[in-house]
């Protein structure tokens, strides 16, 4: 996605602080409210990660491209799916309170405004109350509800898509921790060459790491089955015909040749184990 001037200009003599004083000045319609079976470290992390936007959501995210970020938030311009225009889109986190406010600067649905606390659950869990603003108020009651009541269908969407995302996430953090503390074997046995299905991807933990085997160009290959970048599920990304498995909470593109990244953004994956068939059983065995 193309950025020009305007894109950043737009943002210019922004605050990097939430003024949660604009609420008073918007037209408020609404809030959406669920419980998260997450945790306030993930869900904060979700909110800065901006890019995961067009690949955990692509049905409210054609494409992104980041103008500024850091520990205040982000800005950048998204291209909404189905040539339906494109957003400028700023947004601001107070960490501390667990805290965010989006803003569209530019683009469809300039004015709007998007406030979310979240905060931990009675009984485990976390809860998000995500509240919207207008910039002027809805034309009658029936309209700011009609609004209200899609914008809290795109949210139940967008959580629905980020829960399984945060849970993963963390999943990974938990598995890579395990793998750290445990003494794993140089090869494994996959079984008899002739009941493997070519279907499935398996996963071998090794000493050298965690490894998918999946069948490939008419032959049995393996590669790292977690992404460096943030432990995105390369075991279930798909391979592009440039030889390349991709991840699918980020798009990071990986060669399976030489394990590097197409774009240079996070280090090379580890170099995979062989399969081998020893009397009709494959093994995989570390290099």
């Amino acid at each position: 996605m193309e950025l020009n001037q305007a894109d950043l200009r737009a943002f210019d003599g922004r605050s990097t602080q939430i003024d949660r004083d604009a609420r008073n000045r918007l037209a408020y319609i609404g809030n959406y409210r669920r419980a998260l079976s997450s945790n306030l470290a993930r869900m904060m992390e979700n909110a800065y990660d901006w890019e995961h936007l067009p690949f955990v959501h692509p049905g409210s995210f054609a494409e992104i491209a980041v103008i500024d970020q850091g520990a205040w938030g982000w800005r950048s311009k998204t291209a909404l799916p189905n040539q339906a225009g494109e957003q400028l889109v700023e947004l601001l986190v107070d960490r501390p309170n667990h805290y965010w406010a989006t803003t569209i600067v530019g683009g469809v649905g300039a004015g709007v405004q998007i406030h979310t606390q979240a905060s931990e659950a009675v009984g485990g869990g976390i809860e998000v109350d995500v509240g919207f603003y207008l910039p002027d108020p809805p034309a009658d009651e029936a309209q700011g509800r009609a609004m209200a009541a899609m914008l809290s269908a795109q949210y139940k969407t967008l959580y629905d898509e980020d829960e399984a995302l945060m849970r993963g996430r963390q999943d990974a953090l938990d598995a890579k921790r395990d793998l750290a503390s445990h003494a794993w074997p140089d090869a494994i046995d996959l079984g008899p060459v002739d009941r493997l299905d070519r279907a499935e991807v398996y996963r071998a933990r090794l000493s050298s790491g965690d490894f998918a085997v999946r069948w490939h160009e008419n032959r049995w290959i393996t590669h790292a089955a977690v992404c460096p970048h943030m432990l995105g599920p390369l075991s279930a990304g798909e391979i592009g015909q440039d030889g390349r498995v991709a991840c699918p909470w980020h798009g990071y593109r990986f060669s399976l040749t030489d394990g590097t990244e197409q774009e240079g953004r996070c280090r090379a994956l580890p170099r995979p184990p062989r399969v081998i068939n020893v009397n009709g059983r494959h093994k995989v065995v570390a290099d």
